[in-house]
């Protein structure tokens, strides 16, 4: 596993763990940091629990070992189901920029770096 593709690991791990804390334990702040109304705290409690698992496997993957190769891509499904949902919500008018926008951001530069590093 490359260098860059383990730093990519690392921050995907680092930024979904904040957003499954936020959204598992602190909803209100995580209301604040979206710009959006959380109307269900069932489905915020069980996001933020994918969220920390996913961070997990970002973090296992990051770490290496057997398998690791094979779950980077399952990691890069991840970005890129974000990027295909966030820019859904966008283009249908769900969502406005403010909400959409910057997790849209992120997880492209996410999925471009994922695809990429696999590579080296």
């Amino acid at each position: 596993m490359s260098k860059r593709l383990q730093i990519t690991l690392y921050v995907i791990a680092a930024y979904l763990t904040v957003f499954g804390i936020l959204f598992l334990f602190l909803p209100s702040v995580a209301e604040k940091v979206l710009n959006n109304k959380l109307p269900d705290a069932a489905l915020n409690m069980l996001y933020g629990q994918l969220s920390l698992t996913f961070a997990y496997t970002a973090f296992l993957t990051a770490r290496g070992g057997d398998g690791a190769g094979k779950l980077s891509r399952v990691i890069l499904a991840l970005t890129t189901g974000h990027v295909v949902v966030f820019s859904y919500q966008l283009l249908t008018g769900m969502l406005n920029f403010s909400q959409a926008g910057p997790p849209l951001i992120v997880n492209a530069i996410f999925t471009v770096a994922l695809f990429l590093f696999q590579k080296d």
